[in-house]
């Protein structure tokens, strides 16, 4: 059988491979001249650079886990504990807000305590914003969720619906948020996912060539066209394959091969955000990831490669880190280090060392979303031998390890 999977970031490397290793003839197309889609690497002047957002191993799948580390052995990655951190009102409180209400000042702590006990009454809202007070309270939902929410969605919260949020952001239990106010170690207040792995050496980009190593992937090949020819599908008019693995951003698909008219409407009628990272150099931190709520910064997250792994930054004395901004491209990155607007001073963001734009970043799910989404699935799911796949593939906002997870499930189901 001979399988054309497009676009060869996590999930179509990872079908890719494994429905080789079970005896398919595979061909990848892929836009760009390198492989990983969304988790890819870099290193300018010397500083790593994850240039879509960071990429770390961890997942609640053993299959997952054991699958990667047989390609890039457990040795050539490097562990660490999660060291996130909120900058709120000028001082770094530990990562989950929720959890650390005992670092905040004494009247935040208490209006925070208090409408959390206070929380969780009637029935449970369809809409986010209302979804984050009634499950946090107001004072935790107004200092934190909801203005960190508006930042990385820039979306109307209240437009936006919750079942994508099942099993996404564990919840603490009364017991758990009173037992934290009296730990004052951090460490003690962990949540899940609070330790990880990531490559000690070139970043994610090491995994994505490992999982890549000895397929035939086309670089620096956009789809043009996709059509049936008797029972095979012919790609870009000269490749024919006997099935379809698209992971590619679903909004592509109509200008490259024929849809209902219903089928292209929901299609367009999905909505997702983009992202801008830029590098740049840093005092030295131990801090992992740093996440600012305040509408006074345009960044709502700063990813500190550098404390991934020791050969994220070639200074022993400094750090690197990569500031993200959601919405359009920024015309002049290089000037963003001169603005008050974009990160507080005391991150030390004095030159902009390299910048990346992201078009497909993350998948918002609007009140529309499930309709639509469902329609295209239903339409897609009639033809036994053309298949989604991944993040843009399903348009589900889904983690690195889950996308593994679903392209082993689908390469199990190929090859029955």
């Amino acid at each position: 059988m001979k399988i054309g999977v497009l676009g060869a970031g996590v999930s179509g490397l990872t079908i890719g491979r494994l429905l080789q290793e079970r005896g398919c003839e595979v061909i990848l197309f892929e836009k760009n001249a390198t492989a990983g889609g969304l988790a890819r690497s870099r290193f300018t002047n010397g500083l790593l650079y994850d240039p879509h957002g960071g990429h770390i191993l961890n997942s609640k799948h053993p299959e997952v886990m054991d699958w990667v580390f047989s390609i890039l052995p457990k040795e050539n990655w490097q562990y660490t504990e999660r060291n996130a951190k909120i900058f709120f009102r000028g001082k770094y409180i530990s990562y989950p807000f929720e959890l650390s209400l005992c670092e905040l000042d004494t009247d935040d702590a208490v209006d925070c305590v208090y409408d959390f006990i206070l929380a969780q009454k009637g029935e449970e809202p369809s809409d986010f914003r209302e979804w984050l007070v009634w499950n946090f309270g107001e004072g935790i939902a107004e200092r934190y969720m909801i203005p960190y929410n508006e930042k990385i969605w820039a979306y109307p919260l209240e437009d936006m619906e919750t079942q994508w949020m099942q099993g996404k952001m564990p919840l603490p239990t009364k017991k758990e948020m009173i037992r934290s106010m009296l730990l004052k170690d951090p460490s003690e207040r962990k949540m899940p996912h609070s330790s990880f792995y990531y490559p000690l050496r070139g970043g994610i980009q090491t995994m994505v060539d490992a999982i890549a190593d000895g397929m035939d992937i086309r670089y620096n090949t956009n789809i043009t066209k996709i059509c049936k020819r008797g029972r095979k599908w012919v790609i870009n008019e000269e490749e024919e394959v006997d099935q379809i693995v698209s992971t590619i951003p679903l909004p592509l698909l109509p200008a490259v091969m024929e849809l209902p008219a219903e089928i292209v409407q929901s299609i367009y009628r999905l909505k997702y955000n983009s992202l801008s990272t830029v590098l740049f150099e840093c005092p030295k931190t131990d801090i992992t990831w740093l996440y600012i709520p305040s509408h006074a910064y345009k960044s709502h997250r700063v990813g500190y490669q550098s404390t991934l792994t020791p050969y994220g930054c070639p200074v022993s004395d400094r750090s690197c880190g990569a500031l993200e901004i959601i919405g359009k491209p920024i015309e002049d990155p290089e000037a963003l280090a001169h603005r008050h607007d974009i990160l507080p001073e005391e991150l030390g963001y004095t030159e902009t060392l390299d910048y990346e734009f992201t078009e497909y970043a993350y998948v918002i799910h609007d009140r529309k979303y499930r309709d639509s989404i469902t329609a295209v699935k239903a339409y897609f799911s009639e033809n036994d031998s053309f298949h989604l796949l991944g993040r843009w593939g399903t348009w589900n906002y889904k983690n690195m390890d889950l996308c593994m997870a679903d392209a082993m499930q689908l390469a199990k189901e190929l090859t029955l």
